[in-house]
């Protein structure tokens, strides 16, 4: 044997040693992290459990000095290196809800804008409803997060606000096989469940009866009747339930709504009948 093979192995022992008690160590810290009694981190993979758990107390510094520089980004519009970093956010600090929503609104909004293809902005839209859908099952009890998804929901393929919502709407049936109005009364719905922070309940529960009324006129568009009527019934009873529970409410508007909705009920109804006959 050569004189230096001996302390060749020898370093070769050390190094595999210390690896194998690196891997000893990371795994006694996942399992203990994925143990923990709210069952958080069951949710995580190891891209984000790794860097977590290297970092330990020096991972809210980062954080601090990242969330400094995304907002330098956003002020900047430079919303690629917003994505960037807030996605390395995400990862060091998946339980905070509000890089989710800020980052699902990045996608759905700033970056969908920049592009003028209807194909590349559905693109975003969809990469950022994915997005925040991630954060929300690492999130399970944020009402706000909750309330983001469906508004983008809403929003984001409602024809009276938003060109090429039609062409979003479609994708989404197409691509998903779902309808974005069941959608975002489902997350709105979900968001009741919990506590609002930076919302206010009472504008969460009328906007919930606007998604109803908005999907029967939708409905009655694409001419579906039927969807239209059904539509327009829950939405006549969303708003009546909300004005048992807010006798004051601050809009002042919903009895006159009231009377909108119940007349284009009659009206589709008739209009169903005629058809019928």
């Amino acid at each position: 044997m050569k004189k230096n093979s001996l302390p060749r192995l020898m370093i070769l022992l050390i190094v595999m040693s210390s690896l194998i008690s690196g891997l000893y160590f990371f795994q006694t810290e996942i399992n203990s992290m994925r143990s923990e009694s709210d069952g958080n981190y069951l949710n995580f993979d190891p891209t984000e459990t790794i860097p977590i758990t290297l970092l330990g107390s020096f991972r809210g510094v980062l954080v601090d000095f990242l969330w400094i520089r995304g907002i330098a980004r956003y002020e900047e519009k430079k919303f690629y290196e917003l994505l960037a970093i807030n996605n390395l956010i995400a990862k060091l600090q998946p339980h905070f809800p509000s890089i989710w929503i800020f980052q699902a609104w990045n996608m759905c909004y700033n970056i969908a804008h920049e592009w003028d293809s209807p194909e590349n902005k559905w693109k975003w839209i969809k990469a950022g409803l994915e997005f925040a859908e991630k954060g929300a099952v690492k999130n399970p009890t944020s009402g706000e997060l909750f309330f983001e998804i469906g508004y983008i929901y809403f929003h984001k393929f409602d024809a009276k606000s938003i060109e090429y919502a039609d062409y979003f709407r479609k994708r989404l049936k197409d691509d998903e096989n779902k309808d974005n109005y069941e959608q975002a009364l489902f997350w709105v719905r979900k968001s009741l469940q919990y506590e609002l922070v930076t919302h206010n309940r009472l504008a969460v529960e009328r906007t919930l009866c606007y998604i109803l009324w908005r999907a029967s006129l939708r409905a009655e568009k694409e001419g579906n009747l039927p969807v239209a009527i059904d539509y327009a019934t829950r939405a006549l009873t969303e708003w009546k339930e909300y004005l048992v529970r807010n006798p004051d409410d601050p809009e002042g508007k919903t009895e006159n709504l009231i009377k909108t909705i119940t007349h284009k009920k009659l009206q589709l109804e008739k209009q169903l009948e005629r058809y019928e006959r």
